[in-house]
């Protein structure tokens, strides 16, 4: 079977309301992660299990020991309480995090099969609406069911659709940094210079006078003061020698100088989308965490009022569901569908029916992420930062499934505290995510330095928990206080890490391939996030201890600091990014040398990788 692939489209300028419909999805989707996926989802599951469970090494139910004291000194000693599952037996926290684990590696399948796909058509905005419905309707219903497997299948449903759905949304970076206006003029600018340079490096023109044309001090000019005003002073000399250079050959001289225009307003525009895609990421994990926070504070209100009941975490997860629902048609009516190249099957294969068409959608997808991966072997950059992505994303992920986890099961810390405990991580990740952008502005550093920075901030959080198993001096993590100033101290940082992670990620993506890429990015992290849950899991049931963790984790959040420091260069990683969107079009649309009418190539649908 043959797909067409039509010409590329011409990408709209970004408008201001459009930008505002991206922060809008952050508000809405950020929410549901803040507020029910890694605070009253993990909770709620757990306490279902808690009602079906019981003591470890005793049929006593565990709920006869839920309401003792616990302190530092008995902390340690706590009886664990176990769920079963036939002949399976499992910490109640193990199972919570097993669930995630089960989550994600769905969710890594289910992109795997989408992503491709939100590059062609208008399929991205689509896939967004369509898991946001899905996620979100699930949602709603975990509060309405009695069982915890049930609970715990529709969490799977909602943390599937938002992992999909975010994959849309990053996607949607790229292609609305590089359509702002003053950036689209300029790379329209560069495009125009390049052509120019191509033609006078490629052939001579017939001279008809002697005038040897502008040399370099009638070009020169002071490129301090930016590429854009090289170029506007070459354009201005040019108008004025053009009369009598029109027959002329192009000089040595000349030629050399538009390329080192170019050269020097290609790197000036790299550094301004970078610094403007920094800036857009940043202010939408922003936007999301104060989402986050302001549905987490009618939460706390609601747990409050209700004496901090089972049934104010389920009216939570609903209202997230809810919030969720909203704000993400609200983004959806005001997103653009920027489509990219449509994919058309031919006739034979469309009367085969929908359900057949859709399945070779999927193939195809699962095709061309096979095509992704060997292209991002070609982009030495782009693959050391999935690599480093791969064990960071675990890392972090991991930290958060068991933070709340810990302190309901080991600390034994009440529902109102673990709520604040919830609301005091996002409060902290908004604050960072926005003094973190200011301080890089006031120390003069690079994307990829401000993620290096982060990263070896971030790993003094393992490290403080480690030193705890190790050193009898230490604090052992037994105490409400030390878990809020842990957690205050991590919510400041990782807002910061995804949000600049996500930007030096962006820049070094192919432009038309940003959803496969995305995808690639999603497909990184959940094809670890799973392991780190199910890690941590394993390392609970065998030692009954979930501290033990903390050697694990410490090695996790260590090995991107080395990948990212010798391995991602991001001058080249764009260039490599460049020419890589540069041989995609000319692989898809075949250059201007086709037949008239032969404007859309075939390409096979299962091509061998």
């Amino acid at each position: 079977m043959r797909l067409s692939f039509s010409p590329p489209p011409e990408e709209p300028p970004t408008t201001r309301k459009e930008i505002w419909a991206w922060y809008c999805y952050a508000f809405a989707s950020e929410a549901y992660v803040v507020v029910a996926l890694t605070s009253f989802i993990p909770i709620t599951l757990e306490t279902l299990a808690r009602e079906e469970g019981h003591l470890y090494g005793s049929n006593e139910p565990c709920n006869a020991r839920s309401n003792a004291t616990v302190t530092p000194a008995t902390v340690m000693d706590k009886p664990r309480c176990m769920i079963s599952f036939g002949p399976i037996e499992m910490d109640t926290a193990s199972f919570v995090m097993y669930l995630t684990s089960l989550a994600v590696l769905l969710q890594a399948l289910t992109v795997v099969s989408i992503s491709s796909m939100a590059d062609y058509g208008s399929y991205r905005k689509k896939q967004l609406i369509i898991f946001s419905a899905v996620g979100a309707t699930a949602t709603m219903l975990i509060g309405a069911v009695p069982f915890v497997w049930m609970a715990g299948a529709l969490s799977v449903i909602a943390n599937v659709s938002f992992g999909a759905g975010i994959v849309c949304f990053n996607a949607y970076l790229p292609v609305l940094v590089r359509n702002v206006g003053n950036l689209r003029d300029r790379r329209l600018g560069l495009e125009q210079l390049e052509k120019e340079i191509e033609v006078q490096s490629g052939e001579e023109l017939p001279s008809a006078t002697t005038d040897p044309g502008p040399d370099s001090t009638d070009l020169d000019v002071d490129l301090a003061h930016g590429a854009e005003a090289a170029h506007v002073a070459l354009r201005d000399n040019q108008d004025q020698h053009r009369a009598r250079q029109h027959n002329s050959p192009a000089t040595p001289t000349n030629l050399e100088l538009k390329k080192r225009v170019y050269n020097e307003m290609s790197e000036q525009l790299n550094e301004d989308k970078g610094r403007l895609m920094g800036h857009i990421s940043a202010k939408g994990f922003a936007s999301g965490y104060f989402g986050g926070i302001l549905l987490l504070l009618v939460c706390l209100y609601i747990s409050y009022r209700d004496k901090s009941s089972a049934r104010s975490l389920k009216i939570g997860i609903f209202l997230s569901g809810l919030w969720w629902f909203i704000f993400a048609a609200l983004a959806g009516v005001w997103l653009k569908r920027r489509p990219g190249r449509e994919l058309h099957l031919d006739e034979r294969s469309q009367n085969r029916g929908a359900l057949w068409v859709a399945s070779q959608y999927v193939l195809y997808s699962w095709r061309r992420v096979g095509a992704t991966i060997v292209q991002a072997k070609k982009l030495p950059s782009a693959f050391a930062f999935l690599v480093a992505w791969f064990f960071l994303s675990d890392g972090y992920t991991s930290i958060s499934n068991v933070a709340l986890l810990f302190a309901k099961t080991s600390l034994n810390l009440p529902q109102t505290l673990l709520i604040l405990l919830s609301l005091e991580v996002p409060i902290c990740a908004l604050i960072g995510t926005l003094v973190f952008p200011k301080l890089q502005q006031a120390l003069g550093y690079d994307q990829k330095q401000m993620v290096l920075l982060l990263l070896i901030m971030l790993v003094m959080v393992p490290v403080y928990g480690t030193l705890g198993l190790i050193l009898p001096f230490w604090p052992h993590l037994s105490s409400a206080a030390e878990l809020f100033t842990l957690a205050a101290y991590f919510g400041f940082l990782i807002g910061a890490v995804q949000s600049f992670c996500r930007s030096v990620f962006a820049g070094l993506v192919p432009r038309g391939r940003e959803s496969e890429f995305f995808g690639l990015y999603a497909i990184t992290d959940k094809g670890s996030s799973w392991l780190g849950p199910l890690a941590v899991a394993a390392i609970t049931d065998a030692t009954h201890e979930i501290r033990h963790a903390f050697v694990f984790l410490l090695v996790l959040l260590s090995l991107p600091i080395p990948i990212i420091y010798f391995g991602v260069d991001m001058n080249q990683g764009r260039l490599d990014a460049e020419k890589a969107s540069q041989e995609l079009q000319k692989n898809q649309i075949g250059g201007e040398h086709q037949e008239p009418g032969r404007s859309e190539e075939r390409e096979r649908l299962l091509p061998s990788v």
